[in-house]
């Protein structure tokens, strides 16, 4: 079997730390090679800097502190890649070298890798590499236990997830989220039966994209669906507190998808308020 590798990027936070810590438990699960990646934004001048700091550089500093905060795992292997400019760039180069079977990031200051990455970066990333992207809230203890699909019963989606599927421990315990809206609600009389009837349909389509979804992955595992009337951020958010999901899975392609074309808005707003885990997968074609 073909030895994975793990990408992590990061900030260095303290925040952080909880990524680095879960991307060690991957690249340990998966006998995987692990790179960490961190962009030196800060062009301070070593004349600036106080004298017994003048004697490193940004970038020594920050090997320095990849090191100090690396777990002691013998079993793992780690490269570690640190250039000055722009995060985004700095990650997609070193994405385009590694070409790692996944990506990992951190929170911080309650915001992906800090407020420009979670706006740039990681939306960078998702639209130009297929690498699944998994961004880090909780700290880990132990392996994904509480997994939570979420789809639009897309093709695209129904492409992405089995990618999903080979990233998840075998003991994980999976469901699948769909949330539904009823079309020109506002000019209906009876809202109730609309959606009633919205609520039914959702549940046929989800019974046949489950069915489509086995035949892709071979897998036997009954997985139980939920689907709901709303905001799909509002009903996740609330899902994942009430559940104890600790990781939600996103299925995006280009311009479908539950990302789709509104991924700016969508998908960075479900990374800022979901309180668990993400992982953004991407199809493997269209």
């Amino acid at each position: 079997m073909t030895r994975k590798n793990i990408l992590l990027a990061t900030d260095l936070s303290c925040r952080c730390d909880r990524a680095l810590d879960r991307a060690v438990l991957l690249a340990s699960t998966w006998h995987a090679s692990l790179t960490v990646v961190h962009a030196v934004e800060d062009a301070t001048q070593a004349t600036d800097l106080p004298s017994w700091r003048q004697t490193l550089t940004p970038a020594q500093l920050a090997l320095q502190q990849i090191r100090a905060d690396m777990p002691k795992d013998p079993k793992v292997h780690v490269d570690m890649v640190v250039e000055q400019g722009d995060p985004a760039s700095v990650v997609l180069g070193a994405i385009e070298r590694v070409k790692p079977d996944l990506i990992v990031t951190g929170v911080a200051r309650g915001e992906t890798l800090g407020r420009m990455l979670l706006g740039n970066t990681v939306e960078q990333i998702v639209r130009k590499t297929r690498v699944p992207l998994l961004v880090v809230k909780s700290r880990p203890h132990e392996a994904y236990r509480n997994v939570m699909l979420t789809t639009d019963y897309s093709e695209s989606s129904r492409d992405a997830l089995p990618t999903a599927f080979a990233l998840l421990p075998p003991s994980a315990k999976l469901s699948l989220f769909h949330a539904y809206d009823v079309f020109f609600e506002g000019h209906i009389d009876d809202r109730i039966s609309a959606r009633d009837a919205a609520h039914h349909r959702a549940l046929d389509e989800g019974q046949a994209f489950l069915e489509g979804l086995h035949a892709k992955t071979g897998s036997g595992h009954a997985i139980p669906l939920i689907c709901e009337y709303g905001d799909p951020g509002v009903l996740l958010s609330d899902l994942t507190h009430t559940r104890g999901i600790d990781l939600v899975v996103l299925g995006t392609a280009g311009r479908t998808g539950i990302l789709g074309a509104l991924l700016g808005s969508v998908a960075m707003r479900l990374l800022s308020t979901l309180p668990s885990d993400v992982l953004i997968v991407r199809a493997t074609a269209g």
